[in-house]
């Protein structure tokens, strides 16, 4: 791509002088430099300052004294320390003065752009030429570059989303044309469904605000972590992140979160064999690089105690809070660095099941909350950010219909504190409560569904059983979706995802086949794309739903 920059030396009419000055005085003698150009009426000065210059207006006159040399007019006439100018006897020729042992000497060369070299033959000498590769004058598309020197001489954008093919050619012009993940001859920046390809079991995941994921697995007790860029380039290879007692019977039940901005990583899991106590909530804080700040920290500890529910959220900052609910429900902030504070008692409602916890991520502030068995016994209750302390004074029940055992419903929270909670309170009734930053109602939606359990004669219990439920949010919007239990044929799977308002009003929804049973597989990134996880990977749609 040729750049056009400014010729400086080109015209018909341009003189160029040198002018060599030299005295016998050495205290006065002084050497003026080549002056280019047109005429001007004051030039650069050197030595000691003038000390005096007189005008003579209808003479057009100027005689300036000192040890300086001031050019006025077209014809300069230099003798001793005084310079005199005067238009009347300006010849269209230079003059040449000798005086005593200097000489003075004004040569005219005629401009750059008069009798320059021409390599490309188009009329415009090298000096002043745009284009050294060809004419010019030539040029097709418009767009101020000579099309020998234009990479795309038919495309006036050249190449603008820089891939290496001109705009007209381009697939897609969103991105580059030859980065197609799933080899379906769509580039990924227009491909409207892409499937990632990963080819590894995956226990949870989670993507950044330009899209950066990262994925966690258990494997034989040691926590695996691959971590990715936002423009699908790997991060970090797959790497152990932490390790857990291979023997429990419950699993390390891993959840992944990363900073929407800062982009640090936090791993959660259960190890029976952890301590100080047997039975914990054990994590690892990772860089934006995926490397570790800390590994295998304890974050909740209860000899004995079940924790195969817990729960975690991380803020835009990196600041994280985790929870569970072996009886009583407990939570524990963790900061940036890596640093958890005291375990505390958030309330106890006797409760086994299901918590959940969702931060607002701009500000750190958040929500927990969790339920009986099954029925109306759904509890929450606000902290405000890092652990200083609680918004409301105790749990706050969340009045329901119903709602099924072993996890019936999640909660969400956008940037301005408002948040929703999502329940399965029948076979075919999926139920949201819309709430105010100040805990006020503001809406209930009821939405129907197809019978998701029925046709093989299950049950909505287990509906959110699959950890890490948060309900994603889209700007201050909130992205929520049908959920169904194991029992359900995967041929039956077919779910519908919908964004609605803080106020409750349906903004958008669609329908994919691309999910899992027990929870709300679906994260969302700041440029409006949808990472599902289905039981062969996660694939990525564009604004969905």
């Amino acid at each position: 791509m040729s750049v056009l920059l400014p010729c400086v030396a080109c015209g018909d009419d341009t003189t160029a002088t040198t002018e060599s000055v030299s005295t016998t005085d050495p205290g006065t003698s002084t050497t003026d430099e080549a002056t280019t150009g047109a005429p001007t009426t004051e030039a650069p000065t050197t030595g000691a300052p003038t000390t005096s210059a007189v005008s003579d207006s209808e003479t057009g006159t100027t005689t300036t004294t000192g040890e300086t040399t001031t050019t006025t007019g077209e014809t300069t006439t230099t003798t001793g320390e005084t310079t005199t100018t005067d238009p009347s006897t300006t010849a269209e020729t230079s003059s040449s003065t000798t005086e005593d042992t200097g000489s003075t000497t004004d040569t005219t060369t005629g401009g750059l752009c008069d009798d320059g070299p021409d390599g490309d033959g188009d009329g415009v000498p090298d000096a002043c030429d745009a284009c050294l590769d060809g004419d010019d004058a030539l040029d097709g598309d418009g767009d101020g570059i000579a099309d020998a020197c234009d990479v795309c001489p038919d495309d006036p954008a050249d190449d603008s989303d820089m891939d290496g093919v001109c705009d007209g050619e381009d697939l897609c012009l969103a991105g580059p044309d030859d980065v197609d993940v799933d080899d379906d001859g769509i580039p990924d920046a227009c491909d409207d469904e892409v499937d990632l390809g990963i080819d590894t079991p995956i226990d949870d995941y989670d993507v950044a605000a330009d899209g950066a994921l990262v994925v966690v697995r258990g494997d034989a007790g040691a926590l695996k972590v691959t971590c990715w860029n936002g423009d699908g380039t790997v991060r970090r290879p797959e790497f152990t992140a932490g390790s857990y007692d291979a023997g429990q019977g419950l699993g390390a039940k891993p959840e992944i979160h990363i900073a929407r901005e800062a982009q640090k990583v936090l791993v959660t899991w259960f190890d029976a064999g952890g301590n100080p106590a047997n039975h914990r909530i054990a994590y690892s804080l990772l860089s934006n690089e995926c490397q570790p700040i800390v590994t295998g920290e304890t974050a909740l500890a209860l000899a004995e105690g079940y924790f195969e529910f817990h729960n975690a959220a991380i803020d835009a900052a990196g600041n994280s809070v985790i929870t569970a609910s072996p009886n009583q429900t407990l939570i524990n902030f963790v900061d940036a660095d890596g640093l958890a504070g005291a375990q505390q008692e958030a309330f106890d409602i006797d409760a086994s099941y299901g918590d959940h916890v969702a931060v607002n991520q701009a500000t750190g502030e958040g929500i927990v909350a969790a339920q009986k068995h099954s029925g109306n016994g759904i509890y929450y209750r606000r902290f405000k950010a890092g652990g200083a302390g609680w918004i409301d004074p105790g749990p706050v029940q969340l009045p329901v219909n119903y709602h099924y055992w072993y996890d019936g419903y999640t909660v969400g929270m956008n940037d301005q504190s408002e948040f929703v909670f999502l329940w399965r309170s029948g076979g075919t009734t999926l139920d949201m409560r819309f709430f105010a930053a100040d805990g006020t109602d503001v809406a209930d939606v009821q939405r129907t569904t197809i019978d998701f359990e029925g046709w093989d004669g299950g049950h909505c219990y287990d509906s959110f059983r699959r950890r890490h439920q948060e309900v994603p949010v889209r700007g201050d919007d909130f992205v929520l979706g049908e959920v169904y239990n194991w029992i359900t044929p995967q041929q039956n799977r077919v779910v519908h995802h919908f964004a609605y308002t803080p106020l409750g009003e349906l903004l958008g929804e669609g329908e994919t086949d691309v999910n899992l049973d027990e929870g709300l597989t679906i994260r969302v990134d700041g440029a409006g794309r949808s990472f599902l996880r289905g039981p062969n990977g996660i694939v990525v749609r564009a604004d969905y739903p």
